[in-house]
């Protein structure tokens, strides 16, 4: 009957072995995935935080760089990240300065630790609050910083402005400049230089910046322009003279005010007439390139003092007296050389036209001309010369009266002339804005919150002005999370859910509070063997010790030795496949990789973690057991020799 019972033994401990085997593995389940600790002791002992800021960024920044410029913007020439100038060391210790690990890692953990303590039931409310706004002011800094460090000007400038100034070119300029977009971008480096730049771009950061924490409820961006119109100007002038736009003075200025005054046109005496290019090419003839160049710049100057509302209206007026005395004997010529072909292609007299001229006189221009040979021919040939060249003062005399008389001695120049030559050049969206770009000039460029709110409502809807508006309350208040925004979001959701986290609550609770009960069907199954196998009381002891240590050292076995022998190779097949996988030609590669690589460490150590708590569990039953066989052993003789 003894033998029987020992035997019974076998499958009972073979039960033991696997109840004991559920208990420990139960209690660090209990101790690990349930216990919101385990998480964030996890990532800190991988280390993910000093990776997620340093080894990762570093990777994605060296692969960024090597990524072909038209495969980010096709209009670029030069991939950002190298035309910038800063290094990956630049960038990577800056997001450390905004975004210090121990900074990351407190977030991280406060997320974690008061949330999953609610979860798992140990505490009935939470409330988890992120202050950022301080970390706003630090990335401001930090991009300041970067600013100054970097090309950014010659960035700017190669990858936006200048090809607007290329688009812009396709239209013609006002007055016919004719000017390259390299030369026009050097003029607008000299008007607004890199320091200016910068000072203006850090003042609208320093303005935003209170508002967008909530420091202040209102900001306003200025920017005065003012400063930099004096060197504009010169800008302009030297533009001018390179283009040679002073001799257009004439064709865009003088010319249409001439056209306005006299039409295509002027009609003199004997069907002669003159152009208006030709009048206008006469006073330019006999115009003084100084005095040109002098107008000229006389209109910039005057445009750039309205521009900057130094004045409030433009009236130019450019005196023409001299020019045109001076213009009198050019279009005197003129009309002479026509007068004289005209005279020249008159018919031969036939003698029944002789006659008549003989008889009649001469008061006008004659309609044949004699050809001359006889004495009479020759007669009135002199006459008629006479008679032409006193005609001739009569075309002196229309030039004075029917031309030049009605050509204003002083021609305006205004701001409607302005407009008219802006729209004229195919810039009438401008000339409608003139008036803006006057006050943005004279005034300076402003930006208060209003207008970021009405821009963001025109953009969107109000929807934006609600998020800027969140965006700012998080950043002033800090973004707080209780168990009732919890359970609001997941009541939203499905209420069915919220149940369900109630009950998971509720279980998780008690499995913690009585964790240790998972060891009561061990006891039981001691207890079984202790009177299946041993007859006294320290056999029976003896009997279940032995099968407890025996269980214990076969788990701590398994998931100690043989899962370290067996772990390594499985893991370092994953941790390949996963990397093959990877398309050998994707702009990523080697960050993939390192991704992959450390979410197999990562998971390979929470593994390893997990099997060595089992472990350690077991070898506390095994020592317990070990114990408690060895006081079995030793209590019958302890006992006798205390009965002697």
């Amino acid at each position: 009957m003894v033998w029987i019972g020992r035997v019974i033994t076998i499958p009972v401990g073979i039960a033991l072995f696997a109840s004991l085997l559920v208990a420990v593995v139960l209690l660090e389940v209990n101790d690990s995935f349930l216990n919101p600790q385990f998480y964030s002791d996890t990532l800190r002992d991988a280390d993910i935080y000093n990776f997620a800021l340093n080894d990762l960024p570093r990777s994605a920044l060296d692969e960024a760089r090597l990524i072909a410029p038209q495969d980010i913007d096709p209009s670029l020439d030069e991939n950002p990240l190298v035309s910038s100038g800063l290094t990956t060391g630049d960038l990577v210790a800056a997001l450390n300065r905004a975004f210090p690990p121990e900074w990351v890692q407190s977030v991280v953990e406060q997320v974690l630790d008061e949330p999953g303590d609610y979860i798992t039931g140990e505490r009935d409310d939470f409330s988890t609050r992120i202050q950022a706004g301080d970390r706003v002011v630090l990335v401001v800094e930090e991009f300041k910083t970067l600013t100054r460090q970097a090309d950014a000007y010659n960035l700017l400038f190669e990858q936006v402005i200048f090809p607007n100034i290329e688009d812009a070119l396709e239209t013609e300029l006002p007055f016919g400049i004719d000017v390259t977009a390299e030369r026009v971008a050097e003029a607008v480096r000299r008007v607004v230089p890199p320091e200016w730049v910068q000072a203006n771009v850090e003042a609208a950061l320093n303005a935003v910046t209170p508002y967008a924490v909530g420091e202040t409820d209102t900001f306003e961006v200025e920017v005065q322009l003012s400063e930099r119109v004096d060197v504009a100007l010169e800008e302009i002038k030297s533009i001018l003279l390179e283009s040679d736009a002073y001799d257009l003075v004439y064709d865009e200025v003088v010319e249409p005010i001439i056209k306005d005054a006299l039409g295509p046109t002027v009609a003199l005496p004997f069907n002669i007439t003159i152009s208006r290019v030709e009048i206008t090419d006469a006073l330019r003839e006999v115009a003084p390139a100084q005095w040109v160049q002098e107008q000229a710049e006389l209109i910039v100057d005057a445009t750039g003092q309205y521009m900057t509302q130094e004045t409030d209206s433009l009236n130019i007026d450019i005196d023409l007296r001299d020019n045109k005395i001076a213009a009198r004997d050019v279009l005197v010529r003129l009309a002479r050389e026509q007068f004289d072909r005209v005279a020249n292609d008159l018919p031969a007299c036939s003698n029944s036209q002789l006659g008549s001229l003989v008889t009649s006189g001469l008061t006008s221009l004659p309609e044949c001309m004699p050809s001359g040979g006889t004495a009479i021919e020759d007669q009135v040939r002199g006459v008629v010369s006479d008679t032409i060249n006193s005609l001739q003062r009569q075309i002196e005399d229309a030039v004075d009266t029917a031309l030049l008389a009605q050509i204003p001695d002083t021609l305006t120049f205004t701001d409607q002339t302005l407009k008219d030559q802006l729209a004229a050049s195919g810039a009438s969206d401008n000339a409608d804005l003139l008036d803006d770009v006057r006050r943005i000039i004279g005034e300076g460029w402003t930006y208060t919150d209003q207008d970021l709110r009405a821009d963001l409502l025109d953009f969107d809807s109000q929807d934006s002005v609600d998020l800027l508006d969140d965006v700012r309350s998080f950043l002033s208040d800090g973004w707080v999370f209780t168990e009732q925004d919890l359970r609001e979001q997941i009541g939203d959701v499905d209420p069915d859910v919220l149940a369900n986290l109630d009950d998971g609550r509720r279980i998780f609770k008690q499995a913690r509070t009585w964790r240790f009960l998972v060891y009561l069907p061990v006891l039981i199954l001691m207890v079984i063997i202790a009177f299946l196998g041993g007859r006294t009381w320290p056999g029976r002891v003896a009997w279940a010790a032995a099968y407890l240590t025996i269980s214990a050292a076969a788990i701590w076995i398994t998931f100690g030795p043989v899962y370290s022998a067996l772990s390594g190779g499985g893991i370092d097949r994953a941790r390949q496949e996963a990397i093959d996988s990877i398309e050998p030609n994707h702009d990523f590669a080697n960050t993939q990789a390192l991704i992959i690589d450390k979410a197999i460490d990562t998971g390979a150590f929470i593994i390893d973690g997990f099997a060595a708590g089992v472990a350690t569990n077991a070898i506390i039953v095994f020592v317990i057991g070990m114990l408690i066989l060895s006081a079995a052993i030793v209590w019958p003789r302890l006992s006798e020799y205390l009965d002697k």
